[in-house]
């Protein structure tokens, strides 16, 4: 139903992905939660996003840095072995 000079709420698009990307994006997300029950789907979106919009040296820079910087909030600073 259409009211005249009220539109409906649009879903955030800050990627500005096409109808298709999206359902491509939904399927994608649907089969992270039934193979990752546990990751939230927060974190599932936030990294898809980041695999698809990123380059892979990008993503090999956040993966060094993952694993040689700790984190700032960690008790124990030692970065972990794994």
């Amino acid at each position: 139903m259409e009211i005249e000079g009220l539109e409906r709420k649009k879903h955030d698009n800050p990627f500005n992905y096409t109808d298709d990307q999206l359902l491509e994006k939904k399927l994608a997300l649907k089969t992270i939660r039934e193979l990752y029950p546990d990751v939230s789907p927060y974190y599932s979106e936030l990294v898809y996003d980041l695999c698809l919009n990123s380059s892979q040296e990008e993503i090999d820079k956040i993966k060094e840095k993952v694993d040689t910087v700790p984190f700032k909030y960690a008790k124990n600073k030692e970065v972990s072995p794994f």
